[in-house]
């Protein structure tokens, strides 16, 4: 099974970020040294670096990738197929490293206790190519379409997962994408944002031609509206859609142990929710990830993540795959960004 960036950097699919910051020095050392017997340039390997390297930038990469065999049974339990996510502990393996790309540019760095500081590296000469081109941090690109109107929908007074499914689930999409020749490429969840229009993760709409959105019982035709790929959140223009737009909350009236609930389209299955906690807040270059304990599964993807008065927090995205429940969202934030 070929992972080019992978291969470039002579390193497993499932390398920290630390291994693959040690993958790229000890390549461009090579190169530098002219010890390098490989077949792959310099660019190749900033390449791979820069993708791996960004936590949303992988995730994406990972979905379009063959899955890897189940691992074979062991003693305490077997890991199900989860996509790539953040390691675990590595703040002190990344505190030397003051030209790694902080959060933004690095995967792992959201693993920091406390804030991340935005760390640029110094610009490399024209003429060496073995050193990394500078990290430039720039400000989140906006979606370019109108403005997202607040939420139609009512609010939920009790809590229970039972009052936030009621709430919210009228407004929760299943989304089939298919290529040129009618094949099914991809199978995610939707959340409906404002009046025909729903938010899902590009990767879920990549390579497709033809996206099927279904809310409810009715089936639609969907069209790109606006791609965040950055941030891996695209809009998708759904025409006669009728269901009502949710509340967005921001990820800044969180708080670590606080119950959240996922509903989706896991395996396909329309409408699932399942309950959990907030189990960390994971800051980044442009705002928080958020860490949840709420069990989620392939085909979840785009789906929404809700607090206990049913409001929008989160657009689930990815999960670690060798982790126990660990499991992540890209903050409702983001969203509302495309009104600035």
């Amino acid at each position: 099974m070929a992972h080019p960036h992978y291969e470039v950097l002579g390193i497993a699919r499932g390398a920290s970020s630390v291994e693959i910051e040690a993958a790229f020095r000890e390549r461009m050392a090579e190169f530098r040294d002219r010890t390098y017997a490989g077949t792959h340039t310099v660019e190749d390997v900033r390449e791979a670096y820069r993708v791996l390297s960004n936590i949303v930038a992988r995730a994406g990469y990972d979905e379009t990738l063959p899955r890897e065999p189940r691992p074979e049974r062991r003693q305490g339990g077997v890991p199900g197929w989860i996509k790539w996510a953040l390691p675990v502990a590595i703040v002190a393996a990344i505190a030397g490293f003051a030209s790694i790309r902080m959060a933004k540019k690095s995967p792992e760095a959201v693993m920091n206790v406390g804030p991340i500081t935005r760390v640029e590296a110094p610009a490399a000469e024209p003429d060496d190519p073995t050193k990394p081109a500078p990290v430039v941090i720039e400000p989140p690109r906006p979606l370019e379409t109108s403005t997202v109107p607040t939420a139609t929908v009512a609010l939920v007074p009790g809590g229970s997962a039972e009052n936030v499914f009621a709430s919210a689930s009228p407004s929760i999409a299943r989304i089939l994408a298919k290529d040129g020749s009618g094949r099914t490429v991809s199978q995610g969840s939707g959340v409906v944002i404002g009046p025909g229009i729903v938010i899902t993760n590009c990767h879920v709409t990549k390579d497709s031609e033809d996206i099927t959105v279904k809310v409810g019982r009715d089936e639609m035709r969907a069209t790109l509206l606006a791609s965040d790929e950055e941030h891996d959140l695209c809009r998708l223009a759904v025409a006669g859609l009728g269901a009502p737009p949710v509340a967005i909350s921001s990820v800044s009236q969180l708080k670590t142990g606080q119950r959240v609930f996922a509903i989706g389209a896991p395996h396909g299955l329309d409408l699932t929710i399942s309950e959990g906690i907030v189990s960390s807040l994971r800051p980044v270059a442009d705002g928080t990830v958020i860490q949840t304990s709420a069990p989620i599964s392939p085909g979840s993807s785009g789906g929404g993540l809700f607090d206990a008065s049913g409001r929008l927090v989160g657009i689930v995205t990815f999960q670690h795959r060798f982790g126990q429940n660990l499991n992540f969202a890209l903050p409702a934030d983001w969203i509302l960004q495309g009104e600035k």
